[in-house]
């Protein structure tokens, strides 16, 4: 009968942070969007509002021409400022 050696806590450690490391990697390497990205705040921000922009400004003349021009300027007016006022 043997006597298996014993393994230091620290080679354990190291090992499993290895294997983490390694699951870690893989995930990254599946998936579209990772955190190694370079992008910046500005970036998303930027996309964020011309997408809104861009909706609101396809849906005005649909808008306007519903309500007409007198209400349709008013709840443009009435939005700016809630828009205003919660930014």
């Amino acid at each position: 009968m043997g006597t298996q050696g014993q393994s230091s806590p620290e080679n354990y450690d190291s090992r499993q942070n290895q294997s983490e490391k390694e699951k870690e990697k893989a995930i990254d390497d599946w998936l579209p969007i990772t955190s190694s990205r370079n992008a910046k705040w500005w970036y998303s921000a930027f996309h964020n509002v011309t997408a809104m922009v861009g909706a609101g400004v396809l849906s005005l003349p649909y808008a306007m021409s519903e309500l007409g021009w007198g209400p349709g300027i008013a709840v443009m007016v009435i939005s700016w400022i809630v828009t205003l006022y919660t930014l």
